[in-house]
């Protein structure tokens, strides 16, 4: 028989092994001891799941006619919306919501941000049920989601599934602090990815079916993997992004902190736009500066990375040409920056990162 698990994190509790997953003090607690520290002392998780913990637990869930929540980042929607995790979806019952709404500048037209994720499913030959834009955060459209979930659900339990820091337990705790008497956390966070071990299970409907949590898939190529944890808090925005735009000529480059470098090769008149945390610093220099700059300030006047995260990540680059249509550069993790009218550039990052170019979700069209 399956003893008691963590309600924060869904590990099977046990008080033997300091180290190990789900170890409490008293098997009657209802958390483990990571995280407990991690809701009442913000400490952050020292194990974590793993992507073939992933595998098995999610593959293992989905045998159950259920409904399916899909998550993804809408700020990091490139990286969140992953072949992966819509290949273990195909032909179920698929709600699309994207999480951290707030992260958008308040201009963003709701109805045009929710048209360029059709466009991005039907890429991917992916179907869905519905498309919300909500923020767990600051509870922008539950309602909306809500009813689109009750009109789905039939009588089925409904699973939450994503990518690792997409927000699947913050929206669930903020379900639950919208629809049920409750008013704290019930689900453990952090911005480390992989917080959540195993299944989740939350009884919350009147036919004694459950909301289910799950662990998420830790996508390889986000630039925080690059990195250590006291640079996260710089890299993940927690408040409404401010779009800063920059005129940008021939042999100019532009730095954000120590992650990204963005040189123009060839270009008239350009003006850029930076989709950043307001805690990086954003810098332009001429481009025969790239590289010494590059090793003489990062970690310094360019942080993050650290100094000591800089003594283990790689720079490499590639060029790029922004047309008419892909006029948004996209780093995983990081954020993006659109461009006002083709050009060509090279791009300098932490090797390991995935960047691409993309149609722009809320950058200027050309």
């Amino acid at each position: 028989m399956q003893g008691k698990k963590c309600i924060g994190c869904g590990a099977l509790l046990q008080n033997e092994y300091i180290d190990k997953s789900g170890f409490t003090k008293n098997l009657d607690n209802n958390y483990c001891v990571r995280c407990f520290r991690m809701m009442h002392y913000s400490e952050l998780p020292k194990i974590l799941a793993k992507n073939e913990d992933y595998d098995k637990i999610l593959s293992g869930a989905l045998k159950n006619d259920s409904l399916i929540v899909l998550i993804v980042d809408v700020f990091d929607f490139s990286a969140t919306f992953v072949p992966k995790i819509l290949d273990f979806l195909r032909g179920k019952d698929v709600i699309l919501v994207a999480n951290k709404y707030d992260l958008l500048p308040k201009s963003t037209n709701i109805g045009k941000v929710v048209e360029w994720i059709l466009q991005m499913a039907q890429k991917m030959f992916f179907k869905v049920l519905a498309v919300h834009c909500v923020s767990s955060k600051k509870g922008y459209y539950l309602d909306d989601l809500m009813n689109t979930i009750s009109m789905f659900r039939l009588e089925r339990d409904v699973y939450f599934v994503g990518c690792a820091n997409v927000g699947k337990s913050s929206l669930i705790n903020a379900l639950l602090k919208r629809f049920t008497s409750r008013t704290d956390d019930l689900i453990s966070t952090s911005k480390i990815p992989g917080t959540t071990l195993d299944l989740i299970n939350i009884p919350f409907f009147a036919d004694n079916k459950s909301f289910v949590d799950t662990p998420g898939l830790i996508n390889e190529g986000n630039i925080l993997n690059q990195l250590m944890p006291e640079s996260y808090k710089k890299i993940i925005p927690d408040n409404e992004i401010k779009p800063i735009t920059y005129q940008i000529f021939d042999g100019n480059c532009v730095f954000v902190s120590g992650l990204l470098v963005v040189d123009i090769i060839s270009s008239k008149d350009l003006s850029i736009t930076c989709y950043f945390s307001k805690s990086l610093t954003i810098h332009r220099t001429k481009s025969e500066r790239i590289e010494d700059f590059l090793n003489r300030h990062v970690g310094e006047m360019l942080t993050p990375p650290t100094m000591e995260e800089k003594k283990n990540i790689e720079y490499i680059s590639k060029t790029f040409d922004v047309t008419l249509k892909k006029n948004e550069l996209f780093v995983s993790g990081l954020g993006f920056i659109s461009f006002n009218k083709p050009a060509k550039i090279r791009v300098t990052y932490i090797k390991g990162s995935d960047v691409e170019l993309r149609n722009g979700i809320i950058g200027r069209k050309i």
